[in-house]
């Protein structure tokens, strides 16, 4: 289910170890693909002229996706899932639930204020997160009850923390690189971890630099798999792997 368009071609262009075109093309891989709409400002009437961010098009492609979502985890000749990418999901979801915010304001009334009296919900307020969170977990909970795999992957962002600096502690940049997105899926995920590209790497076997992509885990239902580090890693890989850990 791919909403950061392009990322499955580059999926199959970029890691010959996993032979991600040749499952396509057997068809042992479906995508779909779901193009985010375009965020406009309309222009509101109301003595001066100034432009409003009216949401549309954000609530009917989140239900869309959902209705999909549902319909795949019911299909039994699927077994895993893949929601490429988490961040953009969840942003397709705050936005939709904006929308629908918005929606119970319009239309505008003269003087650019919502039919309620108040100004147009442009953002949503931290207690209204509690929506957006209580969705995005019900697809992973979903997935549980449903025995299916379920695979999310996410952008990075920079690490904001407390630096010491010539001025003192302030709030800046760590250098380390955090997932970006909703960050609950701890609560119920298998395995939680970050893929990164490790240029230096010398295979053992041939004391040869080897470039590889590798997976480090950051937390696991399994205590043991926590900070280890596969190399080129593949779902057949880590899965096979969680399940000798735990004496399947």
């Amino acid at each position: 289910m791919e909403l950061d368009i392009g990322s499955f071609d580059r999926a199959k262009r970029n890691h010959p170890h996993a032979p991600i075109k040749d499952w396509y093309e057997q068809g042992l891989i479906k995508v779909e693909r779901y193009i985010l709409p375009v965020s406009i400002n309309l222009e509101a009437d109301i003595g001066a002229t100034r432009s409003v961010k009216i949401l549309k098009g954000w609530k009917e492609l989140w239900y869309k996706f959902a209705q999909d979502y549902f319909k795949f985890l019911d299909d039994p000749n699927i077994a895993t899932i893949m929601i490429n990418t988490g961040t953009i999901f969840y942003d397709l979801t705050c936005q939709g639930y904006l929308q629908e915010l918005q929606e119970k304001q319009l239309p505008l009334l003269a003087n650019g204020t919502g039919r309620d009296g108040k100004p147009l919900r442009v953002k949503l307020q931290k207690q209204e997160y509690t929506e957006p969170n209580d969705r995005m977990r019900a697809f992973a909970y979903q997935a549980k009850a449903k025995e299916k795999n379920l695979i999310v992957t996410h952008h990075a962002t920079d690490e904001y923390g407390p630096i010491r600096t010539s001025k003192g502690t302030e709030i800046d940049k760590t250098g380390k690189r955090v997932m970006h997105g909703w960050k609950r899926w701890g609560d119920s995920a298998d395995v939680m971890g970050r893929v990164n590209w490790n240029p230096a790497y010398v295979d053992p076997t041939t004391n040869q630099l080897a470039p590889r992509s590798e997976f480090t885990v950051d937390i696991a239902e399994v205590q043991e798999l926590r900070n280890m580090t596969f190399g080129n890693p593949t779902w057949d890989h880590i899965a096979k792997f969680i399940a000798m850990m735990r004496g399947e």
